[in-house]
């Protein structure tokens, strides 16, 4: 019974110098001079990005707390927002669109991995007894710590830093990808609804003229043949017209799946689809796009991360020291006298040698990953400017097609209408004649409609490139 008690009460005191020993260690820990700093020293981002530079090969900056990402209440799908300007459902898309939901969550999980990569190693417990009764029963605790050397943990936050540059730089890169999916929508809706009302104008004129030749054929001035080719321009314009009409609901429910409200309510919208654009420089515009595009930029934190990631493999052959210190309570003997127990401690130093592996091959492959992303920089900046290019050359074709309409070919149409209607009210020319300029005008513009759409379907595309919050675009723009 002596010597269960005596157990007992050693065991006690081996857990309580543990006890004190974890508590030791965890100071010994916190106080290392490379804890001193929060391990969110170089988050510096903005969710959106902004004014983010080229990571320097060392971290620089104040210590902020970890940027917590914004969430946003979506709008009921049951019971959607009824916008009907751009601005409005820029807006929606933005606070709405899962893309941007998805983009600001994988900020938060790169921030989160930065976090982790920099935590320290947690302490070890251990309890043990060689012999758990009987004479010369032992009882037994350590605790344990690796000691992480060369800046290893510093080293391999900074690369994951890169990496929640790169997430951020593509959250960029979602939003205006959304914005520009709104953008085109938007237009497209408000082409759609121009060319409702020329189709309307079409087929009141086929109709008429249908009309007046069917009565002119009664009367023995027509023919049959001119009454079925006018019964034929008036399907053909009953049926652009009805074709109008489905675009209409199509493009309404494109828009409203482009803001990420599929149920939205959308009506009639308000835009102005003649508005003067800017022309560019095509060799100034691809400059300014390299400039302002989050690609590159992403990019370049991906040579910043692989350039980090080659420091880290470089002092990875550097060993870890693992310290481990003990306590033993040795029971004395039943039966002998002038034994005493003995407390005994423990201390154990103990580290790898790096004699084979000296961490060659990530070296090796990890400056070639620096090569790569050198390599995908560059891919990056000639891919923006042959897409810019060939953005360039449709929008410049559109705008100078717009621009023949307006100034040449639409004027043309007009004043054929006009002498038409001089010469008819003189009695020299009938009414089908009339009738069929009046039809030529509104094909002229229904192609010119068409051509404003294309217009600004490049010119969405030249801000998804520049990456401009405003749109449309303007004289001033670069």
């Amino acid at each position: 019974m002596k010597n269960l008690a005596a157990s007992r009460s050693s065991f006690s005191q081996v857990i309580s110098i543990l006890g004190l020993m974890c508590v030791v260690v965890q100071f010994s820990v916190n106080a290392e001079p490379w804890q001193g700093k929060s391990v969110a020293d170089a988050l510096h981002l903005g969710e959106e990005g902004r004014d983010l530079t080229v990571p320097l090969p060392l971290p620089v900056g104040k210590s902020i707390a970890v940027p917590v990402v914004q969430e946003y209440k979506a709008v009921s799908v049951e019971h959607g927002p009824s916008p009907n300007s751009l601005s409005e459902f820029s807006l929606l898309s933005l606070q709405n669109h899962p893309r941007m939901k998805v983009a600001r969550a994988s900020v938060e999980e790169a921030r989160g991995e930065a976090v982790q990569a920099r935590l320290y190693p947690n302490p070890t417990l251990a309890g043990s007894s060689p012999q758990l009764s009987g004479a010369d029963s032992q009882w037994n605790g350590f605790v344990s710590q690796e000691f992480v050397t060369a800046g290893k943990l510093k080293l391999s936050q900074q690369a994951a830093l890169r990496g929640v540059q790169r997430v951020e730089y593509k959250l960029i890169r979602a939003r205006y990808e959304v914005l520009t999916g709104v953008r085109r929508a938007f237009y497209h809706l408000l082409v759609a609804q121009r060319k409702l009302v020329i189709f309307k104008q079409l087929y009141d004129i086929s109709n008429r003229s249908y009309r007046l030749g069917e009565e002119l054929a009664i009367a023995g001035e027509g023919t049959k043949a001119d009454t079925l080719f006018w019964s034929i321009e008036r399907d053909r314009a009953e049926v652009r017209l009805l074709n109008a009409t489905v675009d209409i609901e199509t493009g309404r429910r494109e828009l409203a799946t482009a803001i990420g409200l599929p149920m939205a309510d959308v009506g009639n919208i308000d835009g102005d689809l003649f508005q003067v654009l800017p022309n560019f420089d095509l060799k100034q515009l691809q400059r300014i796009v390299i400039a302002r595009n989050a690609d590159p930029r992403a990019a370049q934190s991906d040579i910043a991360r692989a350039q980090w990631e080659l420091e880290r493999s470089v002092v990875e052959p550097i060993p870890n020291v693992t310290v481990m210190g003990g306590y033993q309570r040795q029971v004395s003997p039943v039966g002998l006298v002038g034994v005493p127990e003995q407390d005994q401690g423990v201390l154990e130093i103990s580290c790898t040698i790096p004699l084979f592996d000296r961490n060659q091959g990530n070296i090796r492959a990890a400056r070639a990953e620096i090569s790569k992303a050198r390599a995908g920089l560059r891919s990056v900046e000639i891919g923006l400017v042959d897409q810019t290019a060939k953005v360039i050359n449709e929008y410049r074709q559109a705008r100078r097609q717009a621009e023949w309409y307006q100034e040449l070919i639409l004027p043309k149409a007009r004043e054929t209408v006009r002498v038409t209607q001089l010469l008819y009210a003189e009695g020299e020319l009938t009414f089908l004649r009339l009738l069929e300029a009046q039809r030529i005008l509104t094909e002229t513009e229904l192609s010119y409609v068409q051509s404003q759409g294309t217009r600004w379907t490049a010119a969405t595309e030249i801000a998804n490139l520049l990456q401009l919050e405003d749109f449309p675009l303007t004289m001033v723009t670069p």
